[in-house]
């Protein structure tokens, strides 16, 4: 197996296989609701079962949980999904009229290639339910750089693009004509627009990991996605927000070794 990530554990990660398991947790800065040009902080769990010999293993702070199904050590593939947060429109100046979005879940596959020890391509395809019903696709390079001078922290960076359906786009910044009249009557000068599907963002993001002991990781890490298309041609973003969209924190987490195989 080509080794992918920190080397300071890589001997002794080689031969363990014993089951691990990793809590912890990102808080960010992140827009108030997508589009939005106001931000507020969030939290995202970080809940992750592998085998030690995989700890080491390069992953992006967006990387969504995943479970492998097929892994080579240069090519892997298997099962992943995420959740996206419901959108109340009582909570922004910028929603009222706008019907609540409730949460969504999303399920689907993912893969994952290293055609260079630095290099990863990951590509992930779901389907999601719930608060929308459609398709999104996200992909993303990564040139990954292990840096003993800088306190033995990796440092990666590479651009991303997310392609979705109209069920997706449409859902978070279409307009109806009801929301628009409901919308009007309250003060918020929207209008009827139906998005379409396509091209939802492209970005570059990148992040800096620290292992600091055998159970202990950190990381700080930011990433730009700039709208396109139907999204950022919403009123929603065109009138109350901005096709600029950054978010930016720091995480912390802490492995268990469960001893057995």
């Amino acid at each position: 197996m080509s080794y992918k990530g920190d080397p300071t554990y890589a001997a002794a990660e080689s031969t363990d296989r014993q089951w691990t398991l990793t809590l912890g947790g990102y808080v960010m800065a992140q827009p108030e609701w997508m589009g939005s040009d106001d931000y507020e902080f969030g939290f995202k769990p970080i809940i992750s079962i592998t085998r030690a010999d995989r700890l080491s293993r390069f992953s992006s702070f967006n990387d969504n949980p995943s479970l492998a199904l097929f892994d080579n050590g240069t090519f892997e593939a298997g099962i992943t999904g995420t959740m996206d947060w419901k959108r109340d429109s009582s909570n922004a100046n910028a929603l009222r009229g706008m019907s609540d979005i409730d949460y969504a879940f999303q399920i689907g596959g993912y893969a994952q290639w290293f055609p260079m020890d630095w290099l990863r391509l990951r590509g992930d395809v779901r389907y999601g339910f719930g608060g929308f019903e459609g398709v999104v696709a996200d992909f993303a390079i990564d040139a990954i750089h292990f840096s003993p001078e800088l306190w033995g922290v990796t440092l990666s960076a590479g651009p991303r693009m997310t392609l979705a359906s109209s069920g997706y786009i449409d859902t978070y910044y279409g307009v109806t004509p009801t929301e628009a009249a409901f919308a009007q009557a309250l003060g918020n000068p929207l209008t009827p627009y139906q998005a379409g599907g396509g091209i939802y963002s492209v970005g570059f993001g990148g992040q800096v990991v620290k292992r600091f002991t055998e159970n202990i990781t950190g990381s700080v890490f930011a990433e730009y996605k700039y709208l396109m298309d139907d999204a950022a041609d919403s009123p929603l973003v065109v009138q109350h927000g901005d096709r600029n969209q950054f978010q930016t924190g720091v995480s912390l987490s802490y492995t268990f070794f469960l001893g057995f195989e």
